[in-house]
């Protein structure tokens, strides 16, 4: 048997035709459940048979960390760990900071930049908001921070003009935000540009500049990587697609796989026209559908499909499995919140007790993190081990952040935000009214910040305990600095040493509440300086910068989705189930005004909220269980706004449900 036969074993006719289609643009329209990942890493191994391109000339993008590990093995299992280990698979933003670590002097900046984490950013901010004066007391930071992210997602500058139909709505109805939001966007650029730092949006947009703007610079890449592909197409924003677009311009060997009825993320800019409309804008596409299910019961899928059909601007499909009928879906109502997480506790103890079930079986999703409050209250008081994602970001943690701010002054001495986490810490006596006399200064000769401390201590306007601690921290980094530079020593053994000089664990035997928590915080130092050493035992050339570039770009993992050790329930918002899948899945909280939420009632964003029900539906296996509480709200929601013509089709037996709330323990009948 040839090798490309071998590859197409064990896929159905559609996946087959996904894989074989080598040139020219592609469109897998890849159902929930349908093998997309599969189909993406046959592919690379097909074109790599075939002799169509090296390894190094293929390049596979995706969203998450977890994603694009699980493509690098799949593909390491097909093409072998030294091929593979030559293809660029990754995050769209792991891929720009490669580029940009090469390229970003071409746009004036230095190779040695910072990545702003979430908490450098409102740091900026606040600073940005108080040089220009901006009321505070009722304009928030955040809210600047998010119109921006979404400004820079869609490919606008300050004052730019809006470019679509509801950045076009927004602008002809301003607020009070859209008085200061173009002044706040260029200063708040200023601010990072001085600082030699990029945040997050900035990763992607300041590549598409850098090649739109260098032809010679885009020619290298759109040579380099002949065959692009992207996972979890429907997610990309105006940025994406455009990187997307000007890569591929001479080749045109584009292959998106996803889905749109799985669009949920407009609220950090993702835009489902671009592969609703991926056909039109890429002349001669093919697209192939692949809607056979392989993980959920047809009952499931039913409702799924029945849901996102009232949907208008999608494109056709109705999943399908051949795994069996199953269950019917259970619809329950409570009376309130407490009510809904006590049933919640009672069901999932029944379902074990007539399945033999393990609790790590099942998930319970909601809409929002606030709704797990009462869910983890039911769940101990019924004893059952549970695990809560979407908890505190290792990398937001105080001590970790503390250690990390460091690093980067270590790294960047630019970085206003690093540096005013830790010129203080410890005690140097550097207080606000230093900070607030240099940020004066600052204000009042458009200096940078770090330019301004420099400023301050030559013109002998500090006092002398201040001017001894400053002194003192720039001392201590520059030390640390020159060292790594000269390359004798460890990168861990500069951090641990750094911790010791810092007398950073007396710091939280002094700042803590308890032994004990100074001891848990302390092992969350040790936790980085041990993913120092880590870093640099499987890095070929570790640095400083990849270091931090590397922590940045993973602080989207939290508490992890993807670890199967666990051996609790899974409680988590359906957005971070998205690509997860579970035998038992309760969905709660299904209520007008909270799923669907009420901002989507408001905006006329209905669609995305049954995007984001289907999702839900869809992450179960064997069963699916539906809560809805009647306080406070009006009930009956999912034969409201989840399908305008056709009811959900729950079981006709389960309706009695609607009646009156189930007691604790009930059976709505039949085995499950």
């Amino acid at each position: 048997m040839s090798r490309l036969t071998t590859l197409l074993e064990n896929l159905n006719t559609p996946q087959q035709e996904a894989v074989q289609h080598t040139e020219g643009p592609l469109l897998v329209l890849a159902g929930a459940g349908s093998g997309k990942t599969r189909v993406i890493t046959r592919r690379i191994a097909y074109i790599l048979a075939k002799g169509l391109a090296a390894p190094s000339e293929i390049l596979a993008v995706t969203f998450t960390n977890k994603a694009a590990n699980e493509m690098r093995e799949r593909v390491a299992e097909l093409v072998g760990a030294k091929n593979a280990a030559k293809i660029t698979v990754s995050t769209f933003h792991a891929f720009c900071v490669k580029v940009l670590r090469q390229e970003i002097e071409h746009l004036g900046y230095r190779r040695d930049f910072t990545i702003s984490s979430e908490s450098d950013v409102r740091t900026l901010m606040r600073r940005v908001l108080a040089n220009l004066e901006v009321p505070a007391e009722s304009l928030s930071p955040q809210t600047f921070q998010e119109r921006i992210g979404m400004m820079k997602n869609a490919d606008r500058e300050p004052g730019a003009p809006a470019v679509d139909e509801a950045a076009a709505a927004a602008a002809a109805n301003p607020d009070k935000y859209d008085t200061w939001l173009a002044d706040i966007y260029e200063s708040y650029q200023s601010a990072l540009r001085a600082a030699n730092a990029l945040d997050f949006d900035d990763l992607l947009l300041l590549t598409l500049r850098l090649l739109r703007e260098h032809p010679r610079v885009l020619a290298r890449y759109q040579e380099r990587f002949r065959y692009v592909l992207v996972d979890e197409f429907q997610d990309t924003n105006t940025v994406q697609y455009e990187l997307l677009r000007i890569l591929v311009d001479k080749s045109r060997n584009l292959c998106v796989v996803g889905d749109d009825d799985q669009s949920i993320y407009a609220w950090r800019g993702a835009d489902p026209r671009n592969i609703l409309e991926f056909h039109r804008r890429f002349p001669g596409a093919r697209v192939i559908t692949l809607d056979q299910n392989y993980r959920s019961t047809e009952m499931i899928l039913n409702a799924a499909n029945h849901v996102i059909a009232n949907n208008q601007q999608r494109r056709e499909k109705r999943l399908w499995s051949s795994l069996g009928a199953g269950r019917p879906i259970d619809w329950i109502i409570t009376s309130n919140e407490e009510h809904e997480a006590k049933m919640v506790a009672s069901w999932l103890k029944l379902i074990q007790s007539k399945t033999g079930a393990k609790a790590k079986d099942f998930a319970v999703l909601y809409r929002s993190n606030q709704q797990s409050r009462p869910l983890e209250t039911a769940f101990r008081q019924s004893g059952i081990p549970y695990v809560v994602v979407g908890g505190q970001d290792f990398f937001e943690r105080a001590e970790v952040k503390d250690i990390i701010s460091y690093l980067k002054v270590i790294a960047n001495p630019r970085d206003e935000a690093a540096f005013l986490r830790v010129i203080n810490m410890p005690r140097r006596g550097v207080g606000d009214t230093t900070l607030h006399h240099i940020h004066d200064l600052c204000r009042a000769e458009s200096l940078p910040f770090v330019r301004g401390v420099m400023e301050a201590l030559q013109r002998g306007s500090i006092p002398t305990e201040a001017r001894r601690g400053i002194n003192e921290f720039l001392g201590l980094t520059k030390d640390l600095r020159s060292r790594l530079k000269e390359g004798r020593e460890t990168l861990k053994s500069i951090v641990t040493e750094l911790a010791g000089r810092i007398k950073y664990r007396e710091e939280l035997d002094r700042t803590s509440k308890s032994p004990e928590q100074s001891f848990l915080r302390w092992s969350n130092v040790e936790a980085v300086i041990n993913a120092v050493g880590a870093y640099e035992a499987e890095t070929k050339r570790p640095s400083l910068s990849g270091f931090l570039d590397e922590s940045s770009l993973n602080s989207d993992g939290r508490q992890s989705k993807d670890d199967r050790s666990q051996t609790g329930a899974t409680l988590m918002t359906i957005h971070s189930a998205k690509g997860l899948e579970f035998p038992f899945v309760f969905i709660t909280g299904a209520e007008e005004g909270l799923l669907p939420h009420e901002r989507s009632l408001r905006d006329g964003a209905v669609e995305e909220e049954r995007r984001l029900f289907y999702v839900a539906l869809t992450r179960g296996k064997r069963h699916v269980t539906i809560f809805e509480s009647v306080s406070s709200r009006r009930a009956s929601s999912l034969h409201g706004i989840w399908s305008k013509t056709r009811p959900c089709q729950l079981p006709r037996r389960k309706r009695a449900a609607e009646k009156r709330p189930l007691p604790s323990g009930a059976d709505s009948g039949g085995a499950i």
